[in-house]
């Protein structure tokens, strides 16, 4: 008992000790558990969170390479209900030297260059064509594999208007079934840029203002967006700010909204630099309305070019509803095979592969034939001061671009078929022999580099000759704005003063100016995303971990 009762209190001396340690560990964990490693942790977040408005083309290049870096959260945010913007719809393809057809970096350069008539900026060009191939390369690294191969095939090359050499990469056809290459590349980031586990997409939201805050020099910086989320059931609306340490600009042009004004009432962008152009048709979904542009000039970046709009020469007119405000692009790559343009008299007017802006004038000029030959498709289909060219192919230039491709167009009702030369001249209502006579001069230069009275000097291949003749209407169409905000080659928006850059915020793709000038070459836009895009996806990550 005697003993008992004298270690009585040295237990409860060591309880009392044992205690007190066990509260200290306890406060410990739950400090570094809620305070200190949130805090760190939502610091990190903050510091390493990159931003992406546009979900086209470029802005899922930009995020999948910005989440490249690692350490960084992306933040991907489309006002429509779907990623993927106008760059869906690309049917050309995508440009990289090539090799193969003796093409040259030199090469590249001059035609993109002369297509941009003097006002490109030559260090963006530069970048544009010494990163084609490995831009490439890297859209097949990020495809996905089945056993061991890439599901990305940009294998058919052709040659474009405005190119000395074929280097328009775009997909064979699968299956008996297109592959529209612009579809194909957005599907191919979408998968990877989805697959990863610490990203986040939201669509429905548009952005409305850049949020900005003075830096350690006292220098407006842009550390995150304001957005409008909808919800798509119930239609509320509700605001939003979310902070990051870059944002990346790549909600492509304003060619998707050609009237004077704005669902909102205000001016267009096309209305401000281009009037000439309101209410022509155009090849954009409404979407492409320039916000993009409007956000970078909110905070003070500089402009470049906006006047200079590609009128793409041939959108497809469709006999049902010839005057639609919005076509089907009539892509390049038909010409690029064969197809030739024919005016109203039935007589060839123009290169179909020189530079679009002169392809498309020529067209303009032809107008005052539509209506010469009253039984003609032109006279039954189009009213009158329409600017429009038959697009005519032969069975091996159809053959050439994909007859599975062009069969969807076809299915469209895009396309009358004429079995032989003198069903054709029935369709356009004129003389046989005349349009024989027209066919013959053209099939004299096929094989030689001699220049037609068009000074034209690559031709696929021969148009006369038992054949099935594919015919289509196709008209002028409003495709792409070259202007946009300034950047430098880093992929960073420039200020007003055209040097300085406006810290944290990024873009890449139509919503910038300075790659393409006057006259952008077909294959150089989703090239242009590609390039860029990663640029400035790298760059923002870099930044971001920098603050």
């Amino acid at each position: 008992m005697c003993q008992s009762h004298l270690l009585l209190p040295t237990t409860l001396f060591f309880m009392k000790i044992l205690t007190r340690l066990l509260l200290i560990f306890v406060i410990y964990y739950l400090y570094n558990r809620f305070f200190s490693s949130s805090s760190i942790k939502t610091m990190t977040e903050k510091q390493n969170t990159v931003v992406i408005v546009g979900g086209g083309l470029a802005g899922l290049t930009a995020a999948v390479e910005a989440h490249n870096q690692g350490n960084t959260k992306v933040i991907l945010i489309e006002k429509e209900k779907n990623i993927g913007g106008n760059s869906m719809k690309a049917t050309s393809g995508i440009n990289a030297i090539e090799p193969l057809n003796n093409d040259s970096r030199e090469a590249f350069i001059e035609d993109t260059l002369k297509s941009g008539a003097g006002i490109c900026r030559e260090d963006l060009v530069i970048k544009l064509v010494d990163e084609s191939r490995s831009a490439l390369d890297w859209l097949i690294k990020e495809s996905e594999f089945e056993a061991g191969n890439p599901t990305l095939d940009l294998s058919v090359v052709s040659r474009c208007g405005g190119h000395s050499v074929g280097r328009t990469h775009r997909c064979p056809a699968q299956n008996g079934r297109p592959v529209p290459v612009g579809w194909k590349l957005v599907d191919t980031l979408k998968k990877r840029f989805t697959s990863y586990p610490d990203v986040e997409v939201i669509t429905n939201a548009q952005v409305l203002n850049l949020l900005t805050e003075p830096n350690q020099k006292n220098v407006k910086s842009v550390v995150g967006v304001q957005i409008l989320k909808k919800d798509p059931e119930t239609e509320q609306e509700s605001k939003e700010e979310i902070r990051a340490n870059a944002v990346v600009l790549t909600s492509g042009g304003f060619a998707g909204q050609t009237g004077k004004y704005l669902p909102n009432g205000k001016h267009t962008l096309l209305s401000e630099f281009a009037p000439q152009l309101v209410n022509t048709a155009t090849t954009n979904g409404p979407w492409a309305a320039g916000e993009g542009v409007r956000l970078g000039l909110a905070v003070g970046a500089g402009i470049r070019d906006m006047d200079q709009v590609q009128v793409h020469p041939t959108g497809f007119v469709d006999p049902n509803n010839p005057t639609a405000p919005t076509k089907f692009l009539a892509p390049e790559a038909l010409r690029a095979y064969g197809g030739i343009l024919l005016n109203g008299n039935g007589k060839r007017f123009i290169d179909e592969l020189t530079l679009r802006d002169r392809v498309t004038a020529a067209v303009y000029r032809q107008t005052g034939t539509n209506h010469n030959h009253p039984d003609s498709l032109m006279s039954k289909v189009l009213p009158k001061d329409y600017a429009a060219a038959y697009m005519v192919l032969t069975d091996d230039a159809v053959e050439g671009f994909g007859k599975s491709t062009l069969g969807f167009y076809a299915s469209k009702g895009f396309f009358t078929q004429a079995e032989g030369i003198e069903n054709l001249a029935k369709v356009l209502d004129v003389d046989v022999k005349e349009l024989e006579q027209e066919f013959k001069e053209y099939d004299q230069h096929v094989g030689s580099d001699k220049p037609d009275k068009t000074q034209k000097t690559f031709f696929p291949g021969p148009i006369s000759g038992p054949t099935t003749y594919w015919v289509a209407l196709t008209t002028p169409v409003v495709h792409y704005t070259m202007g946009g905000l300034n950047m430098n080659t880093d992929a960073a928006i420039l200020a007003e003063d055209n040097v300085s850059v406006i810290p944290g915020l990024y873009g890449a793709g139509e919503v910038t100016g300075g790659v393409h000038g006057h006259n952008r070459l077909a294959g150089n836009s989703l090239l242009e995303c590609v390039v860029f895009g990663r640029t400035a996806g790298r760059n923002a990550a870099l930044y971001a971990q920098q603050q």
